[in-house]
């Protein structure tokens, strides 16, 4: 009788464990937002240091320490002195600085000076109390494109400021909506 359980045990057990795989079968891939690191020269430092952490709001990750000896596709050799920080917002997202200095053949950034450039990126967050990061825009005579207005929508106000290193950054806070609209 054991012999015959067993038997049973052996040929039912297979089956299962095949069906089972393909249960918890892989799930297909796909690639989420980690971080925003924005390119720039060590003169962009001191200004984004104010830009992200005295006007929007971020806490610094500190003072760089210069590095060398790796080279890039992006445009540096292993002789060029490179420099990384990062600011993180109060929600946990990261714009992180990389800065580069000593690298006559690493390309220039060719920014817009108004409004955005046709394939150039927007920097979006969301903020509470917006017209307190205004005000500290104005105090801090960053760049500002768009003033504390509504948006097109009404739903949001919004505004958009320039970064140090030339992206526009637009930031809106969303207007409590009554049960009658």
């Amino acid at each position: 009788m054991r012999r015959l359980i067993f038997a049973l045990f052996v040929l039912l057990l297979p089956p299962f464990l095949v069906s089972h795989a393909t249960a918890q079968q892989a799930e297909p891939g796909y690639a989420s937002f980690a971080r925003t690191t924005l390119m720039g020269r060590l003169a962009d430092l001191e200004p984004s240091i104010i830009f992200w952490r005295d006007v929007m709001g971020f806490s610094y990750m500190g003072d760089p320490t210069p590095t060398t000896g790796d080279s890039s596709p992006i445009g540096w050799d292993e002789n060029a002195t490179r420099y990384f920080t990062a600011f993180t917002s109060k929600e946990g997202s990261t714009v992180a600085l990389l800065m580069v200095e000593d690298a006559p053949d690493f390309p220039s950034l060719n920014l817009p000076t108004e409004g955005a450039a046709y394939g150039g990126v927007i920097l979006v967050h969301t903020a509470k109390n917006l017209e307190d990061v205004y005000n500290r825009a104005v105090a801090n005579n960053v760049d500002i494109i768009k003033p504390y207005t509504p948006s097109a929508t009404g739903r949001s106000m919004q505004i958009y400021l320039r970064a140090p290193t030339g992206q526009m950054v637009e930031i809106y806070e969303m207007i409590p909506q009554t049960n009658d609209e």
